[in-house]
């Protein structure tokens, strides 16, 4: 009967150690599989009319780069600022808006963001902002002739001006 017990017993820890090792390693491999965007890479938006916000990486560098978006945080709360955030898990990617002096954005709602996201419209569309200056490593939007309009972010530090067009 003691040997059965002890047979058993060996059993359980032999389970449980193999599940301490297996669920971690899945975890972290799925996750290295799929990665998510990092801090201080570019993104740019797939599929421009679904109804949630899905982003594929690019690269940063060029001026021809396609990126539309760039990672300033994966907090679990995003830095003060402007930021689209979109859930990850039990944390959130901060994105911000990869915006160039004089192209023009609009609002769009998505399902799996809490507030409107920026991204490229015609000038002429409903609620359009164009964009008219850029302040590198600036985070007040007073510095703007027109801050109702315009973008702040802390990480990177960045404001963004805008005016109607």
């Amino acid at each position: 009967m003691k040997r059965d017990f002890e047979t058993k017993y060996y059993y359980v820890l032999a389970a449980l150690g193999a599940l301490t090792i297996i669920v971690p390693s899945v975890y972290f491999g799925w996750r290295a599989l799929a990665p998510e965007p990092q801090v201080g890479e570019c993104v740019t938006q797939v599929e421009h009319g679904a109804a949630e916000l899905k982003f594929e990486e690019v690269s940063c560098s060029g001026r021809r780069s396609p990126r539309e978006f760039e990672v300033g945080a994966v907090a679990a709360n995003c830095p003060p600022g402007d930021y689209t955030a979109v859930a990850r898990g039990d944390e959130k990617t901060c994105y911000l808006p990869a915006l160039h002096v004089g192209v023009c954005f609009a609002g769009k709602k998505f399902q799996n963001t809490t507030q409107e996201v920026f991204v490229r419209a015609d000038c002429t569309a409903p609620g359009a902002r164009e964009v008219v200056e850029i302040l590198q490593d600036e985070t007040d939007t007073t510095k703007c002739s027109n801050q109702e309009l315009s973008l702040a972010f802390t990480k990177p530090a960045r404001t963004i001006c805008m005016e109607k067009p």
